[in-house]
């Protein structure tokens, strides 16, 4: 049986990331003097992830703009087939970030550099996994959003250049009904490295519990290589100080 590699690591460091990214943009008008998220949720699929982490804007920012510090830390584990044997893997991790958030009014977006530090667990041993131990590497990323009307966009990507890793995300949604607490529309996300390439597509909701806090679902289809489709189940939760 050939070698099968899933997708782990980097499925939970993209579920953080981009909530990290389209949280604070979520917020609205009313978070403007705040500049301090924290945020946590998690996924199932075919790494069943948590996270948790928050986005602390530099004392030279202004309204959510210029520099800021992005961290989180996230643990999971998942399964795969290697020749004979089925693998079980058990990963954590934490990343941070120096971002530089730009833009104002309905178009906003930053820059990130930070280093990616996760220890993976397998059992039993698999010499042919690069992911194998404890790896440290630098991350770049870039996110945004723009606003028009009831519509919003926003997008995330990332590389990583330890195991030359790419995490990317797209939503699109409508507001619904007058009180402008409920969003929904649909996400489309992918991942890989030189090994594998993953993606999962679905319906995004998103419910303002109040100004400075919501909640995120996402249901839908996870599909990649060399393995069966499946559902996967995203929920996140932050809020804003």
């Amino acid at each position: 049986m050939p070698h099968r590699r899933r997708p782990m690591t980097s499925l939970a460091a993209l579920t953080a990331a981009a909530f990290a990214c389209t949280a604070v943009a979520w917020v609205g008008p009313a978070s403007a003097q705040s500049d301090v998220t924290i945020f946590a949720g998690g996924q199932l699929d075919v790494a069943d992830s948590a996270y948790a982490g928050a986005t602390i804007g530099l004392p030279s920012s202004v309204d959510s703009r210029g520099f800021a510090v992005r961290g989180s830390v996230y643990t999971g584990s998942y399964d795969y087939n290697s020749g004979p044997n089925e693998i079980d893997a058990d990963f954590t991790g934490a990343q941070a970030e120096l971002i530089y958030r730009f833009g104002s009014g309905p178009t906003w977006g930053s820059v990130g550099v930070g280093y990616r530090y996760v220890d993976t667990d397998l059992s039993p041993a698999d010499p042919g996994n690069r992911r194998d131990g404890g790896q440290g590497g630098v991350i770049v990323s870039l996110d945004g959003g723009h606003v028009s009307g009831p519509w919003r966009v926003d997008w995330y990507g990332s590389y990583g250049f330890e195991v030359d890793d790419y995490n990317a995300l797209v939503s699109l949604t409508h507001q619904v009904g007058s009180s402008g607490r409920v969003r929904l529309g649909m996400e489309v996300a992918a991942e890989g490295d030189t090994n594998y390439n993953a993606y999962h597509v679905g319906p995004v909701a998103g419910f303002k519990l109040n100004d400075r806090s919501e909640i995120q679902v996402s249901v839908g289809l996870s599909d990649g290589d060399e393995r069966d489709s499946q559902a996967y189940l995203r929920v996140g939760f932050y809020r804003s100080f």
